[in-house]
C-alpha cells in the first residue's frame, strides 16, 4: 500500500467519523424536525381546543396513562414522573414532572418522549411540553416541568386504537454538552 492509498483511507475514515459525530450532535434537532414534518406521535400538531368539561364520565373511553421518567447516563439528575391517571377522549389534562440537579454545578439536559403503544401517538396531542428544549438546572435546584395533553375524540373511529386500555408516556433526559 503506497502513501497515496494510506492518505485516501485516512481521509475516508475521518469523513465517516465526522459524519457519525454530526449524527450524534444533531440527533435531537433532526428528530424534532422529523416529528414536525410527519406529525409522528402527535408532536407539534396544532390543536384548537375549546374549554372541555373535566368530567371523565362524559367520554366513552377509560384509558390508564402511566408516566415514566428516566435520566440517561452522564446527567446526575433525579427525575420524577407524576402518578398514573385515567383519561378519556375530548378532555385536556395537566400533569407535572419534577427534576432535581444533584450536582454542585449547573447542568443542562434535553428530553425526548415516547408514547406506547405507538398506535395511540396520532391521537395524543401534547399542547404544552418540555421536550426538545434545553433545560438548565442550577446546583441542587428542583424544577417542575408541566405537560398538557389531550386525547383526540377521533380515536373512537379507530377500532384498534380505541381498544387500548393502557398507555405509557415516557420522557428521557439526556445531557446537553456545551
Amino acid at each position: 500500500m503506497n502513501v497515496s492509498n494510506k492518505n485516501k483511507t485516512l481521509i475516508f475514515l475521518m469523513l465517516i467519523l465526522g459524519f457519525m459525530l454530526s449524527l450524534v450532535i444533531f440527533s435531537v434537532p433532526l428528530y424534532k424536525l422529523f416529528c414536525d414534518l410527519t406529525g409522528f406521535q402527535g408532536f407539534n400538531k396544532e390543536v384548537k381546543i375549546q374549554e372541555q368539561r373535566q368530567n371523565i364520565n362524559l367520554g366513552e373511553l377509560d384509558i390508564k396513562v402511566i408516566f415514566s421518567a428516566q435520566v440517561n447516563e452522564g446527567l446526575d439528575w433525579m427525575f420524577e414522573a407524576p402518578q398514573k391517571m385515567n383519561i378519556t377522549e375530548g378532555v385536556k389534562y395537566d400533569v407535572v414532572f419534577k427534576a432535581k440537579n444533584n450536582t454542585d454545578v449547573s447542568s443542562t439536559g434535553t428530553s425526548i418522549f415516547n408514547i406506547l403503544p405507538p398506535k395511540i401517538g396520532p391521537y395524543l396531542y401534547k399542547i404544552e411540553c418540555f421536550c426538545f428544549i434545553d433545560q438548565t438546572i442550577k446546583p441542587n435546584q428542583v424544577v417542575e416541568f408541566p405537560v398538557t395533553f389531550y386525547l383526540d375524540p377521533l380515536i373512537l373511529d379507530d377500532p384498534e386504537a380505541s381498544r387500548t386500555k393502557n398507555v405509557t408516556l415516557s420522557y428521557t433526559f439526556f445531557e446537553k454538552k456545551e
